[in-house]
């Protein structure tokens, strides 16, 4: 089935010497020594091949559209696809999900997609799916289900349970009222659906209650997005935990299965890729129309429209002076990212299942709030003896601001002497914290640098632009005609909210009644 779509499916990438390269019966551009045109004229130009990348071409091409896709790494979704080390993978850009539940948000979308026959999902640990260590403390334990999280918190914090069922019920009206989150809520306007203003989660949290661990415990799941609790919008925060309170599961193959069960649909669909390089400049007519994007290897593709899906703050570089206005220019340059931090990827020498469809949240001492916290998850483990996790610690914003002219693969000795402190600090609180996890043994670590560098990313924050009160985050339709933005930055931070991105993008090009209907058809 692959051989015989090989030839809808480009993937264009620089030869290596002047002459055609042939790949099974995919034919790659030759280098040329003045601007080379793409053979084809698309409607719509992908920029990025991560998650709202992906989704927004394969939405476009369903649709009948001629779409290309343009991504600067040598493959597609490289953030999913993660690395090996020996007999380990290691996981970068999905670890579990919720909405993966039978006819759920995420699984709706993944088989309007098309790629959910491709995927198996595999369900976490229904009693503790989320398990949280603090000092002096009994571990709690998030279940799974809403019903089981209330009875649990109730049981935990007596004398809440008007404070615990009051906050569980904002959760559920914040997520009813985004339409794509819940596909019969009323149709709202697409600028408004993730607004950052509002109440802030701790605001919203210090309404019900005043216990500091209850609350602590409630914004925990803030680690994953990068933006402390004062600072996070009630809204967005709701968006991200009211899908895991139904249903939580990970995929078979991780973020991998995941990438390729995209490259296998965008094959089927005919969409064309081009690989190892990125926009350097996007073209426009002299009466301002978008008329296509010249690459970084001077390849000119042309196109009557475009879905920009890179960090917001990269996109003013693309365009000619007075494209946009200066107020929006400097809005979009302005935008902080999410807090950066510190990664281990490790193996432990003793076999255990202590991560084995669940996580680990090590927690400081209560006045601390949540910082000092480390997010522990299972690596994709192979066939070797072990057990791999990875380890991530938020740092404070510049802790490697000193190296940021370091190339990667030549970073200087300063560089690596605090990657190595920052390995053995964070080895000695994981065994601490999780002492059945026996000698961990570390096999490649990352810092904002590692991420700026690899995600082609001007800061290297983990999840992207940050989601905070106050600042003006960028809409999907921008005011140049057919550019349109997606990505972690416009809607939501992890993959149902870059996947939830893509669909609330396109539904500027194919109608958001008419596209979340086809939705729901799938149910």
């Amino acid at each position: 089935m692959v051989g015989a779509l090989a030839d809808r499916h480009r993937n264009h990438q620089p030869p290596a010497d002047d002459g055609p390269v042939q790949l099974r019966r995919v034919r790659r551009h030759q280098r040329l020594p003045g601007p080379a045109f793409s053979p084809v004229s698309y409607d719509w130009l992908v920029i990025g091949g991560g998650a709202s990348g992906l989704t927004a071409a394969v939405l476009l091409a369903q649709e009948g559209r001629r779409v290309a896709l343009v991504e600067k790494s040598p493959r597609l979704a490289p953030l999913l696809r993660g690395f090996r080390r020996g007999n380990f993978h290691f996981d970068t850009g999905f670890h579990y999900s919720g909405g993966l539940g039978q006819g759920e948000i995420l699984d709706l979308f993944f088989r309007h997609l098309g790629v959910s026959e491709r995927l198996r999902t595999t369900p976490f640990d229904l009693t503790g799916f989320d398990r949280v260590r603090e000092p002096g403390q009994a571990e709690f334990a998030f279940p799974v289900g809403e019903e089981r999280l209330e009875e649990r918190l109730c049981r935990e914090f007596p004398g809440q349970e008007k404070a615990v069922s009051g906050y569980l019920a904002e959760v559920r009206r914040a997520c009813a009222v985004h339409p794509y989150l819940d596909l019969d809520a009323p149709l709202a306007g697409s600028g408004a659906l993730f607004g950052l203003d509002g109440t802030s989660l701790r605001k919203m949290l210090s309404r019900w209650t005043d216990l500091p661990r209850l609350r602590r415990l409630l914004a925990v799941h803030t680690l994953l997005y990068g933006v402390p609790p004062e600072e996070a919008p009630f809204r967005l925060h709701a968006s991200v935990v009211g899908p895991y309170y139904q249903s939580v599961h990970g995929l078979v193959g991780g973020g991998l299965a995941l990438a390729e069960a995209f490259t296998a649909r965008l094959a089927e669909l005919g969409v064309d890729i081009f690989l190892g390089r990125g926009v350097r400049e996007l073209l426009f007519t002299p009466a301002g129309t978008l008329r296509g994007a010249r690459l970084e290897d001077e390849t000119v593709v042309e196109t009557r429209g475009c879905v920009a899906t890179l960090h917001p703050t990269l996109l003013p570089a693309l365009l000619p002076e007075g494209v946009f206005r200066p107020i929006y220019r400097r809005r979009l340059l302005a935008l902080e990212d999410s807090l950066p931090a510190f990664t281990l990827y490790g193996v432990c020498r003793k076999p255990n299942d202590l991560l084995r469809g669940r996580n680990i949240f090590l927690l400081g001492p209560l006045k601390k709030g949540l910082e000092d916290s480390i997010y522990l998850t299972a690596a994709d483990n192979g066939p070797g003896s072990g057990s791999g996790l990875i380890a991530i610690a938020p740092v404070p914003s510049g802790a490697v601001e000193r190296w940021k002219d370091s190339v990667a693969g030549r970073r200087p000795a300063g560089y690596e002497a605090y990657k190595a402190e920052q390995a053995a600090q964070l080895v000695r609180r994981i065994e601490e914290g999780c002492p059945e996890l026996g000698g961990i043994e570390v096999m490649a670590t990352a810092t904002a640098l590692t991420m700026r560098d690899y995600l082609h990313t001007p800061k290297g924050g983990l999840y992207g632009v940050r989601h905070r009160l106050g600042q003006y985050n960028p809409q999907p339709r921008t005011r140049v005609a057919n550019l349109l933005l997606a990505g972690q930055g416009v809607a939501a931070p992890g993959v149902l909210g870059a996947v939830l991105s893509g669909f609330l993008t396109c539904g500027e090009v194919i109608g958001h009644e008419r596209l979340r209907e086809r939705v729901k058809a799938c149910r």
